[in-house]
C-alpha cells in the first residue's frame, strides 16, 4: 500500500476516534470537554515524540528476551515494522484524548482523577483494549490490514496482554514529563513554548525518519 492509498482511510480513522473521545468524555464529565491549543497541542507533541522511542526501544527489547516481536506493523512499516510512518498522525491524535482524558478525569473526580498513577494504570486498560483493539478494526474495515498486528495470539493479534504493563509504565513516565512541562510552559514566553513544542515533534520525526528507518 502507498502512502497516497492509506493516508485518507487513516485521516477518517483517527477523525472517527476523536469523535468516540468526545462523546465518551462528554459522558465522563457532563458536558464538552474545552479545548485549550496550547495544552492540547503539548499532550499531540510530546505523546506522539515518547511514543515513537518506546515503540522502538520495546519491542527491539522483546525481542531481545523472548525471540519475537510483541507487535509488527502492517501499513507503512518502518524499523522493520518496529514503528508505522502514520505515527505522527496516529499518535497525535491518541495525545489529543489524552489531553481530554485527564481533563475529564479531574472535572469528574477532583484530586483522586489527578493522580498521574491512576491515569497511567487506566490508560494501561484503556489504551490496548479499546484505542489497540478500535484501531486495528477500523483498519481492517478501511484498508483491509491490520495497522499493528500483535504477535502473541491471546487478544485474535489485535492487542496482546504483554502490552498492559508497557502502557502503564510508558504512561507514567509521560504523565510526569507533561505536568512538568506545563508547568515551565506558564512561566515562558510564547516563542520559548513554540521552540519546546518544535523539538519534541523533531525528535519523533528522527526517530520515525532517522538511522535504522
Amino acid at each position: 500500500m502507498t502512502s497516497a492509498e492509506v493516508i485518507p482511510s487513516a485521516v477518517l480513522a483517527c477523525v472517527l476516534f476523536l469523535v468516540s473521545s468526545l462523546l465518551v468524555n462528554r459522558a465522563v464529565r457532563g458536558e464538552w470537554p474545552g479545548l485549550e491549543p496550547g495544552r492540547a497541542v503539548v499532550h499531540a507533541a510530546l505523546v506522539f515524540s515518547l511514543a515513537v522511542m518506546f515503540e522502538v526501544l520495546v519491542n527491539s527489547a522483546h525481542e531481545r528476551l523472548f525471540g519475537e516481536k510483541l507487535w509488527e506493523y502492517r501499513v507503512l512499516p518502518v524499523h522493520g515494522g518496529d514503528v508505522s510512518l502514520l505515527a505522527p498522525l496516529v499518535w497525535s491524535a491518541y495525545g489529543l484524548h489524552l489531553y481530554w482524558l485527564r481533563d475529564s478525569l479531574v472535572r469528574r473526580f477532583g484530586a483522586v482523577g489527578q493522580s498521574g498513577t491512576l491515569q497511567a494504570l487506566l490508560v494501561g486498560i484503556e489504551a490496548p483494549f479499546i484505542f489497540e483493539v478500535v484501531g486495528n478494526l477500523l483498519f481492517i474495515l478501511l484498508l483491509g490490514s491490520f495497522y499493528a498486528w500483535y504477535v502473541p495470539g491471546d487478544f485474535w493479534h489485535l492487542t496482546s496482554f504483554r502490552v498492559v504493563p508497557v502502557y502503564m509504565i510508558s504512561a507514567w513516565i509521560g504523565f510526569r514529563m507533561l505536568d512538568f512541562i506545563e508547568y515551565r510552559m506558564t512561566r515562558m514566553s510564547r516563542p520559548g513554548q513554540s521552540v519546546l513544542v518544535a523539538s519534541f515533534v523533531i525528535t519523533g520525526l528522527f526517530v520515525l525518519y532517522g538511522p535504522g528507518a
